[in-house]
């Protein structure tokens, strides 16, 4: 969970995946972040199981949370109101 927590933008990026499959320059935009940067933070997510590769359209790649990933978004969501 720290992982996450240690850094807003892996957590709102986890958020933002949780939502629906959504592509780095999507996420990026939202954001306000350029996109090398999600594209790092999706890939560190990615490494830690928390994000998955769905499927890509022409040079599009989307993303969304895994299980565990969404699992984790609620309770980091869950903390954060109390």
């Amino acid at each position: 969970m720290g992982f996450v927590s240690g850094s807003s933008v892996r957590s709102a990026v986890l958020k933002i995946l949780t939502n629906r499959p959504i592509t780095p320059t999507e996420v990026a935009k939202i954001e306000n972040k350029h996109v090398s940067h999600i594209c790092r933070t999706i890939r560190e997510l990615e490494d830690a199981g928390l994000v998955e590769f769905v499927a890509s359209e022409s040079r599009q790649r989307y993303y969304r949370a895994t299980q565990t990933g969404y699992a984790l978004s609620i309770m980091l969501t869950t903390k954060g109101a109390r």
